[in-house]
Formats: C-alpha cells, structure tokens, sequence
C-alpha cells in the first residue's frame, strides 16, 4: 500500500517528468485512475479463479487479487464520492478504508487457529452425543 501511495505522488508532483511513472491520460484527455486498473484485476483473477481448481494458482491468483484490493482500496475515496478526492482532506477515507480492511483481514488471520478449534470442539461434540 505504501509503495503504491509512494508511486502515486511521484506521479501527483511529477518527481521524475521522463520517468515511467506518469499520468494515463488517453488522446481524449480522459485519466485513467489506479482504480480502473485495481478493478480490471479484480475480474481477472475472479475468472482465473473460478478458472483454475489447482493448487499450484491459489497463491498466485491471491498475490494479484490482492495487489488489485489494495488498488482499488487506495482509491476508495473517490468511488465513496464519485470525485477525485486522492489529494484532498477527504483522501483520508481512502487510508481509513484501507486500515479497517487491514484488521478484519488480521483478525482472520490470526483468529483462524481459533475458529478452527472452536469448530472442531463443537463437531466432535455433536458427533460424540
């Protein structure tokens, strides 16, 4: 999230004008946000995987899931508010989005030894009687 947010204001304050990392803005004059990159990815790899059934993508198919979740999270201010907020106070929902994601996600994580055993206890339980 921070290398992205980095990317961006090196893009924002053109940093590096010749550098590969520049607005996309089409011949129309039409910008093309991170967020419709985040969300063509999120199809993508919804496809691929309800394409693949094999191990051997799961983690691949994860990774770039999430690098989209985390491009489209970056954005989430502006699809809150159908404007361009990224640089303004109200970017902050944008931070604020993504932290929440963040602790849901780490309470999944470091919860699931939990559950599991939670859901084992009871199955045996109900088995037993």
């Amino acid at each position: 999230m921070a290398l992205l947010r980095i990317f961006t204001a090196i893009i924002h304050y053109q940093l590096f004008p010749h550098g590969p990392f520049r607005d996309v803005i089409t011949k129309t004059g039409l910008h093309i946000h991170h967020l419709f990159w985040g969300i063509l990815l999120l199809m993508i790899t919804g496809f691929g995987a309800l394409a693949s059934r094999e191990e051997r993508w799961h983690l691949r198919i994860a990774v770039v899931f999430g690098i989209a979740l985390g491009m489209t999270l970056d954005e989430f201010a502006l699809w809150l508010r159908l404007a361009d907020v990224y640089w303004s106070p109200q970017g902050i929902e944008s931070i604020q989005a993504i932290a929440v994601v963040a602790a849901i996600l780490a309470a999944y994580g470091f919860g699931l030894p939990f559950w599991h055993a939670r859901l084992r206890a009871g199955w045996r339980k109900t088995n037993d009687q």
